[in-house]
């Protein structure tokens, strides 16, 4: 969103943060002309609180990503360092803000609200806290870009490697994607405030909140999945796959609770999981693997994008995905899936980190 457009909207959002707060109202709002160290406030807002005036100085920005939430801080601190803001107080405001921004200006010792409603303002007379349950406000189309199958090849990078600098070119090219795209990714990491930026590139810094934030999007079910039946163990069901694959030079790897159990012995399970790059036909046929609509006990996936493939590795002579891969995959699945999960993301993925 614009911030000429946000900031038409603030006082019917700033308005409706205060409306059930006694003995307090709006009085005058206006865009204000004070410059103070080459800046101008976005817009001031005079209360009256509890019959004593105060003065609200707003910072809005048209996201309210961290970043964004970290610059505002910084803006009205240098703002009410000018004597003609004695005593106001300083607010962050933006279309919506997220825990991580909300975090920041409650440490910043600032106040903050949004169109969706969330607020927090800690004045001396009040205090007002509201967190909106719903969030129709929410960057999707953002969301929906940084976790597109092209664009997650370059978040899979940056969490196979999380302690490499990287150029944006580099990056590009790790990920096979676009030098443009990897440029628009990485700005919406920083925004985010998942990674560093410096002399030596871009280094990823909060990889759990970027895997988390992931894993809340995605569905194995992206892929395309079809069910089968098996008479056989399911180890012996997953070597005859791993097998026949490697002598046709097929891509595979094992993903789900077959990837897991050779990362745990102490996984249990009752159904395997298999991403495949061949015909899904030809590959039963040969396998002894019969189709049915439900209940099947071997997943045959065609990965909806080749990411799923990166950084693949070899345990027990046998080709299983990323742990990275595997978290998420786990995470989508029913049947104590969530758990195994937990088990990856423990024992593999933050000693890496």
């Amino acid at each position: 969103m614009k911030e000429l457009e946000l900031i038409e909207k603030l006082p019917e959002a700033l308005q409706a943060c205060l409306k059930n707060v006694p003995n307090t109202s709006i009085e005058a709002t206006r865009r204000d002309q004070l410059v103070t160290s080459g800046m101008t406030a976005d817009l001031v807002v005079s209360l009256c609180i509890l019959g004593r005036p105060q003065t609200m100085v707003i910072e809005a920005k048209g996201s309210g990503q961290p970043k964004q939430a970290r610059e505002a801080a910084n803006q009205l601190k240098r703002l009410l360092l000018d004597e003609r803001l004695k005593g106001a107080y300083p607010v962050f405001a933006a279309p919506y803000i997220s825990e991580a921004s909300a975090a920041i200006c409650q440490e910043s010792q600032i106040g903050f609200f949004d169109l969706a409603g969330n607020c927090r303002f800690a004045l001396d007379d009040i205090y007002v806290e509201k967190a909106s349950a719903d969030n129709p406000l929410k960057e999707k189309r953002t969301e929906a870009s940084l976790f597109s199958p092209k664009s997650s090849r370059i978040l899979r990078v940056l969490l196979n490697e999380p302690q490499r600098d990287w150029q944006v070119q580099q990056l590009s090219k790790a990920a096979e994607v676009s030098i443009g795209l990897a440029s628009k990714i990485k700005r919406q990491l920083e925004d985010r405030e998942w990674i560093a930026v410096g002399r030596s590139g871009i280094r990823l810094t909060q990889p759990e909140a970027m895997l988390q934030a992931w894993a809340t999007v995605y569905s194995y079910k992206q892929s395309q999945v079809r069910e089968y039946y098996t008479l056989d163990n399911l180890s012996d069901a997953e070597t005859a796959i791993a097998d026949w694959c490697r002598e046709g030079e097929v891509e595979y790897a094992l993903t789900g609770f077959s990837g897991a159990r050779l990362s745990s012995p102490r996984v249990r399970y009752n159904r395997a999981s298999v991403y495949v790059r061949s015909s899904m036909d030809s590959l039963a046929l040969n396998t002894r693997l019969k189709p049915v609509d439900s209940g099947g006990n071997v997943l045959l996936l065609k990965p909806y994008d080749d990411g799923v493939f990166n950084n693949t590795r070899l345990q027990y002579e046998m080709r299983t995905v990323s742990p990275v891969q595997l978290y998420l995959d786990l995470q989508s699945m029913a049947g104590r899936g969530e758990e195994a999960a937990e088990e990856i993301l423990t024992r593999e993925l933050r000693p890496s980190w």
